[in-house]
């Protein structure tokens, strides 16, 4: 009796724990300029997670390398062949709890609980370690942009990750969500397009808890979870930048126009917009909102303004462009 009781409190103790994955908001930004600092948290967390289990990890360790080829030929304990797929340019990655309408307060909420902050570290230090650029929502006041920026989007949701992958430049959004089951623990991860928040790949890994410490439970979780999640996604990515830059154009006709004005501003969007880029993928058209995925060459367009500018240029005399919203990867417009 005294056995389960100690368990069943193990359990409600993990269970506090994860349940804060599916309520907390992201780290501060993880740039490229403090990937370093990321891996070196990563990395006293696993030494301290070792010190419970009794895991002997050596100081001289190998650190992280941002190579995907190394990454690759490392021996995985595992057993998880990772792929060897390489990157055109190193993606950007927002990761953050699975999150709608309830994110708002959340933020703080990870500073102030160190299995979300060990978990959010395991998936920075692991991503950052395959290339990639990884980023998060840094402040509440951020995050209220982002509800705000919601509402300018055509055919928006509650699905709030997709609004902050396109405000902070993300190429793909990664969330996750944790919860307990018996006596299992069960991490679900989800990858998305940031540009459409059209779903690329899951993952879900469920381990029973042996008696082990939450925090050490929780990372052999999340990182079985990551590593196969990435390996699913990694491809899809690579062949998505060889069609170039990729940035989402929302533009709404506010000025009085008639139907034959709208129309030929319609035609000139659709037709003559189109030639100037590499690709351009109309999401939908309707009389007064246009909904458009353009791929650009990186060489010729450095930023969104530059891509912005080409609409300012093409409709002149035709129609006033007006930027209502910029950010890495959105365009918001009106055209009067």
């Amino acid at each position: 009796m005294k056995k389960n009781m100690i368990q069943l409190k193990r359990l409600m103790g993990v269970l506090a724990g994860v349940c804060m994955l599916a309520a907390c908001a992201s780290n501060p930004p993880a740039k490229e300029d403090n990937s370093d600092e990321i891996r070196a948290r990563a990395d006293a967390a696993q030494r301290e997670i070792s010190r419970e289990t009794g895991e002997v990890v050596a100081d001289d360790a190998p650190a992280a390398t941002a190579s995907a080829g190394a990454a690759a030929s490392a021996a995985e304990d595992d057993g998880i062949i990772v792929s060897t797929v390489n990157f055109k340019t190193r993606p950007t990655v927002l990761v953050a709890p699975a999150m709608g309408a309830k994110m708002a307060g959340s933020i703080d909420v990870i500073r102030r609980n160190p299995l979300a902050k060990t978990a959010m570290e395991v998936i920075n230090a692991y991503l950052t370690s395959r290339d990639y650029t990884v980023i998060g929502l840094e402040s509440q006041s951020q995050l209220d942009e982002v509800v705000q920026l919601q509402s300018d989007i055509a055919g928006n949701s509650e699905d709030l990750a997709y609004v902050a992958g396109l405000s902070v430049g993300a190429d793909i959004n990664i969330t996750y969500a944790g919860s307990i089951q018996e006596d299992y623990i069960v991490i679900d991860l989800n990858a998305s397009e940031a540009s459409t928040a059209n779903l690329l790949a899951s993952e879900s890994i469920r381990l029973k808890d042996n008696g082990e410490s939450q925090r050490v439970l929780v990372q052999k979780a999340i990182q079985l979870a990551i590593k196969k999640l990435e390996n699913k996604v990694r491809g899809r990515l690579a062949e998505e930048q060889e069609k170039g830059a990729l940035y989402k154009v929302v533009a709404h006709l506010t000025g009085d126009f008639t139907d034959d004005q709208a129309e030929e501003i319609s035609n000139m969007v659709s037709i003559k917009m189109r030639k100037k880029f590499n690709k351009m993928q109309v999401i939908s058209m309707s009389r007064n909102t246009y909904d458009l995925l353009i791929y650009v060459d990186p060489n010729k367009y450095e930023d969104a303004q530059m891509v912005y500018g080409e609409f300012v240029e093409s409709l002149e005399g035709l129609a006033k462009v007006r930027k209502q919203n910029i950010t890495k990867k959105l365009i918001i417009l009106e055209i009067q």
